[in-house]
């Protein structure tokens, strides 16, 4: 297995975990998480060789930045609002968001939208985490953000590719963001 293929199967496990962890109750982080598990299951598949399908990588990467992220975003800095709580609102959000990225990449060829809306949820998080006081939450929602910022820049530091650097960031970033949250919840 080369190195693309393992950081994809490591942000998979990860983003899975979380899911999972989330439970019934916190169903904007469960399907955030479930995006970012499928789009890196399939980069898995795609850069091991086992089931080369690049289209449906990059769809699902394409809603992963531009729908799993800003859902993450929502989940985090607004934790008890109906998005973050009920599953309804939360695929509600999902399908809107997911239509308007369909529409606004694929039919209006208008690339850059899911850099804006996943850099945009970095950085909202990072702001009200910060504000907060929330240091956990702020360091995941940084290393999102550096993560993210390589990536758009096209960063490599060999021999790790700019999406490598993306799955190792975002997997920890995602940790940081599930511990900052845990104790956020467990302080309340």
């Amino acid at each position: 297995m080369n190195l693309q293929a393992l950081f994809d199967a490591l942000l998979a496990l990860v983003a899975l975990g979380l899911a999972i962890r989330a439970g019934g109750a916190r169903p904007a982080w469960r399907l955030s998480c479930l995006l970012l598990a499928t789009a890196a299951t399939l980069g898995v598949l795609r850069f091991s060789g086992w089931m080369p399908l690049p289209t449906w990588h990059q769809f699902f990467s394409m809603l992963g930045a531009g729908v799993g992220l800003p859902l993450l975003a929502v989940a985090v800095i607004q934790p008890d609002s109906a998005v973050a709580t009920q599953r309804r609102f939360a695929w509600i959000f999902a399908i809107v968001t997911g239509v308007l990225c369909v529409l606004l990449v694929m039919v209006a060829q208008l690339k850059v939208w899911t850099a804006v809306c996943a850099l945009l949820s970095a950085l909202g998080i990072l702001v009200m985490s910060l504000k907060r006081q929330e240091k956990t939450t702020a360091l995941g929602a940084g290393l999102l953000l550096m993560a993210l910022t390589a990536f758009a820049v096209k960063l490599s530091l060999p021999p790790l590719l700019p999406g490598d650097l993306l799955h190792i960031g975002m997997a920890l970033g995602l940790l940081a963001l599930a511990a900052g949250a845990n104790r956020v919840t467990t302080a309340r």
